[in-house]
């Protein structure tokens, strides 16, 4: 598999955008999701500024659908893909599109799956099948060696259940754990930019 090499990769301000992306998803800020989307889009997959508009519609879109607890994956997962067909074409990516979404989507239903779990026992400690889901993921996006992809996962990973202590209303810094998110997510695609 050829995957997306990270050339000219910035990790401090993909996490930046990351991070302000998932505040505003779990606020339903969509407008500011959107915009935070486009300028991810630019700097993780180096995007037109048009494919990157149009990729933003397709990922707030998915959002959108994921949401609510009575989700619609399928639309979610048709979103997502579309968003993967952009992202493939300016970033030379070789996976296909419907595997990108089929992993993408896979991570989404393992977090909320365990975020669910946490919500029911805070100290519960079980994220490896997220740490596997992103893993696989990483994989088929990123030209990284598999310890670089690991490492990245588990950071990230970490940066899911600091976000879901947030949106589980358990957090005891609000504050504090958000800027936690964003250098778990920084280590998380330093690992890859450095692997």
């Amino acid at each position: 598999m050829n995957q997306m090499r990270l050339n000219g990769f910035r990790p401090e301000q993909v996490a930046h955008y990351e991070a302000a992306g998932w505040r505003a998803y779990y606020d339903r800020a969509w407008v500011k999701a959107f915009l935070l989307m486009v300028r991810l889009n630019r700097e993780e997959f180096r995007m037109p500024f048009m494919t990157a508009v149009a990729g933003a519609v397709d990922i707030v879109r998915a959002s959108m659908a994921f949401a609510p607890v009575d989700n619609d994956v399928f639309s979610a997962a048709d979103f997502i893909r579309r968003y993967y067909v952009k992202a493939r074409r300016s970033a030379g990516i070789q996976t296909d599109a419907e595997t990108l979404a089929g992993l993408e989507m896979d991570y989404w239903i393992v977090h909320r799956d365990l975020a669910g779990a946490r919500m029911k026992n805070h100290e519960l400690d079980n994220i490896k099948p997220m740490i596997e889901s992103l893993v696989r993921l990483h994989a088929a996006l990123f030209n990284a060696e598999p310890r670089a992809r690991r490492r990245s996962a588990e950071q990230r990973a970490k940066a899911a259940v600091t976000v879901d202590r947030i949106t589980g209303r358990y957090s005891t810094d609000v504050e504090a754990d958000w800027a936690r998110v964003e250098v778990y997510l920084e280590e998380a695609y330093r690992a890859l930019a450095d692997g």
